[in-house]
């Protein structure tokens, strides 16, 4: 495992080896209900390390929910 994390130019954190073994594979029930129920409380940087998946996929994800009327 890489000892730091990788950030794109915007400051997020982007895809980083051995951080984000969850990337590419389907959300289960257990991710999305962290990710419903954390994504207003806890900060960007944390979830991406919670969820084992960058931070633009989880804002994606989050944008999918809405429009869902799920979030």
């Amino acid at each position: 495992m890489e000892d730091e994390l990788n950030y794109d130019n915007q400051g997020r954190i982007a895809y980083t080896e051995g951080f984000h073994n969850k990337t590419g594979k389907p959300w289960d029930d257990d991710d999305l209900d962290y990710l419903i129920n954390w994504y207003d409380k806890i900060s960007g940087i944390e979830m991406s390390l919670a969820l084992e998946r960058p931070e633009t996929t989880i804002r994606s994800k989050v944008c999918r929910l809405r429009k869902k009327g799920v979030m």
